[in-house]
């Protein structure tokens, strides 16, 4: 209080903001590199096509009548994907779930508008950029043919008058026509053109997207796993165990990865074979990398004040590996994992361009530029394109690793 009798308001200190956590700085720093968040952006931007496969290229009916029988194939292949190709089940729930998921959280936005006005304000866009994406599907639906040859064209086959017909989705044409347009350009009606078989090669290239980028994933998930669980216990127990296991990785090692993935394929018979042998087979093969790493850090991490805190607290052995020792270890392995789905996809387009790959008529990529090289000549497009999705998936992973390497590194943080 001053002499005249005015009261002078204390000064409060500033709050202080509390620190940031480990994994909070490198989200901060990571999403300073451009590049990298455009790539993570783009990655996101393909398993959202690839999800959408069914409703942009697919020459499956909405509608089938025939023989006094309606059935809908179209729905049927989004619930019961085709033989072989059970992978399409992940990215068919993904594709509901961008379409279900909007229009709910839409009716829920406009029912709770009178009683929950925070919600309303901070979800508006949100709810918008949601309902927007659900509608994106629908507005290429479907225009590509996977494969002309899945229903017969020919009005003849198809007799109205008896109550049998066919509802398509648009292609631009008269849906049921018999035209077979066997190694077309680029054109308004295919924009990539088609294959010797008259398949839209756009419709294919999408459809490939799945299995390039489900292989990547899974495959790295099944190494991570692998190699996760052995450099744990050698890092961890040391002696003989660790001995035993670094000598078996050298032994692993001493085999190039990709003719021992050859080997072990070529035992899988061709109509056996799915692209579940694939993932599996290059999970099992390239774990030793991330094992190494793993095995590392827990040497590094072991003797370290706060697990001897846990240790003298009574925590278990398991409980210190997988609770305190390996999210500590887990930088420098998902770092390896951006670039190891990166060359798993590489590993993939290799594998399906010999034939060992997923049988056909799956659509891979380089299953593509397999039956592209047959017709290098007359057909250039039939390499080109899907080469040219081979280098953007992969360069894209590679340039996300990266950014992820750079904002783990303490002195690239400013």
């Amino acid at each position: 209080m001053m002499a005249d009798g005015t009261l002078i308001a204390p000064e409060i200190a500033p709050l202080e903001t509390a620190p940031k956590g480990y994994w909070d700085l490198v989200r901060g720093q990571f999403f300073k590199n451009r590049v990298a968040a455009v790539s993570v952006v783009i990655i996101l931007l393909l398993f959202l096509v690839a999800a959408w496969a069914p409703l942009i290229a697919n020459g499956k009916p909405f509608v089938w009548r025939q023989a006094g029988i309606t059935t809908y194939p179209l729905l049927r292949y989004l619930v019961v994907p085709t033989p072989g190709a059970s992978i399409d089940y992940l990215f068919n729930y993904v594709l509901f779930a961008t379409i279900t998921v909007p229009i709910a959280l839409g009716f829920a936005y406009f029912l709770t508008r009178s009683v929950a006005g925070a919600f309303r304000k901070k979800y508006k866009r949100a709810v918008g950029y949601g309902l927007l994406l659900a509608i994106v599907p629908f507005l290429f639906a479907p225009k590509y043919r996977l494969d002309g040859s899945d229903y017969p064209r020919k009005v003849t086959e198809l007799d109205a008058a008896n109550g049998e017909y066919a509802v398509f989705p648009p292609v631009g044409q008269d849906p049921i026509t018999p035209t077979r347009q066997i190694l077309k350009g680029p054109s308004g009606d295919h924009i990539l053109g088609t294959d010797k078989d008259g398949r839209d090669v756009f419709a294919r290239m999408i459809h490939g997207a799945r299995i390039s980028l489900s292989v990547g994933f899974v495959a790295e998930f099944i190494a991570i796993f692998v190699g996760v669980v052995f450099g744990a216990l050698a890092g961890y127990y040391r002696g003989w165990l660790d001995i035993t296991v670094m000598r078996f990785i050298e032994m692993v090692i001493c085999f190039p990865s990709f003719f021992l993935i050859l080997t072990i394929v070529a035992f899988i018979e061709p109509e056996k074979r799915s692209i579940f042998h694939i993932m599996l087979v290059m999970g099992i093969t390239g774990w030793t990398g991330i094992a190494r790493m793993v095995r590392g850090e827990f040497l590094k991490l072991a003797d370290q004040d706060f697990v001897q805190s846990a240790r003298a607290l009574g925590c278990s052995s398991t409980r210190l590996m997988f609770r305190h020792i390996l999210p500590n270890a887990m930088g420098p392995v998902l770092v390896s994992a951006a670039f190891g789905v990166a060359g798993a996809i590489l590993t993939e387009s290799g594998l399906s361009y010999l034939g060992f790959g997923a049988p056909p008529p799956t659509p891979t990529w380089g299953e593509m530029i397999s039956q592209g090289k047959e017709h290098l000549e007359e057909a250039w497009w039939l390499i080109v394109f899907p080469g040219l999705s081979i280098f953007v998936s992969v360069t894209i992973y590679n340039l996300a690793g990266e950014g992820l390497r750079d904002a783990m590194d303490p002195k690239m943080r400013s």
